[in-house]
């Protein structure tokens, strides 16, 4: 590899597209970020269904062979735009993700990993908190006791708490909002979990739980008494965003043409794709993407409901220019941050619920 050669890291996400920009926005707020090259895929076919989430699918079933062919779709891909780093902005998904990756020659940045081992030393047990897959798979407790720290997990009747604060359908992080009702939930099991366990530290081992247990923020919960002083929080996303940014990799072309790595339970809509000049300024168009999907939700009597529900959405950096020559042979248009938005993003979302429905 070259030594004039700039690393470009692959971001995927799309479980859901706010989690990747909230690590985007981690990543931004790292001096020398913008020394890299990247690419960002939120790519929300990836996640399950809304009326397949909650529910326990045998490796057999449909929404898990979506899932393995669409996430070994969505590494190709990136391997094909020229990653030489990756990282997963979802927790959860790396039981998926870890199970492909031996087969795709770019390096991964395990988030569960970087975060075990930031954590060397801990003496108390440590709290992880997440989806019921992630809690229930061990990742969290597997990488904890191979760095010699013991670690719980919330009681059942805490883990529901945990669950209604992610996706309940009025209040929950996944309908794109941060309410007073999930906060108070998650504090809740923070509070009595610690009490009971004797925790110090809490892992925030879902993407989705740092939008509302921000460091600001549980700042403000320690002076309203809503969780502990003693408590720290550990931002699972913020360790990932740190270590992309330090790590290096090499990627290697495909060995075969893309389409060849097209599964037959892929699931596959062409994202709404950006070439920009800064990792901030994917962080602001997706937002806009994000304020744009529940308004037009909204004006049709919906809501967001779940990941799936998000528009995928594909970033590259502006000085990419063979990824968006290889995006232009998919047939793909890659937009410019410079371009009206509102119109183009209102169209995509026409597009996509329009297939989602069909």
């Amino acid at each position: 590899m070259s030594g004039t050669h700039k690393q470009r890291i692959g971001i995927i996400g799309g479980m859901g597209n706010e989690a990747m920009v909230d690590l985007i926005e981690k990543m931004v707020s790292i001096p020398g970020a913008d020394a890299r090259e990247f690419i960002a895929f939120g790519n929300a076919r990836l996640a399950y269904k809304p009326e397949e989430v909650m529910h326990k699918w045998l490796p057999t079933d449909p929404p898990e062979l979506r899932k393995v062919d669409t996430a070994a779709f969505t590494l190709r891909l990136m391997q094909h735009l020229g990653a030489d780093v990756m990282g997963l902005a979802c927790n959860s998904a790396h039981a998926l993700f870890r199970r492909q990756l031996p087969a795709v020659p770019v390096a991964f940045v395990d988030m569960i990993h970087q975060t075990a081992h930031s954590l060397i030393g801990t003496l108390d047990n440590v709290l992880v908190m997440g989806v019921n897959s992630l809690v229930d798979s061990g990742l969290y407790q597997s990488a904890l006791e191979a760095q010699g720290i013991a670690s719980t997990k919330p009681s059942p009747d805490n883990q529901q708490k945990v669950m209604s604060a992610i996706y309940d359908s009025a209040f929950g992080i996944k309908t794109a909002q941060i309410t007073r009702e999930a906060e108070v939930l998650l504090c809740d099991v923070i509070r009595d979990e610690c009490q009971q366990q004797g925790c110090s530290k809490v892992v925030l081992g879902c993407t989705e739980l740092p939008l509302a247990l921000t460091a600001a923020s549980c700042e403000r919960f320690k002076q309203e008494g809503l969780i502990p002083e003693h408590i720290e929080v550990i931002d699972a996303s913020r360790v990932l965003a740190e270590s992309l940014l330090t790590a290096q990799g090499e990627g290697e072309s495909l060995a075969s043409d893309l389409e060849t790595y097209r599964g037959p339970h892929s699931d596959w809509f062409a994202p709404l794709t950006f070439k920009v000049s800064s990792f901030d300024m994917a962080a602001k168009i997706q937002n806009e993407v994000l304020r744009l999907t529940v308004d037009f939700l909204a004006a049709r009597g919906q809501s967001v409901t779940g990941s799936y529900m998000h528009l995928p959405t594909l970033f590259i950096s502006e000085s990419a220019q063979d990824a968006e020559e290889k995006l232009q042979s998919m047939e793909m248009i890659v937009h410019t941050e410079d371009e009206a938005l509102e119109p183009i993003i209102v169209d995509a979302l026409e597009r996509y619920y329009k297939d989602m429905n069909a």
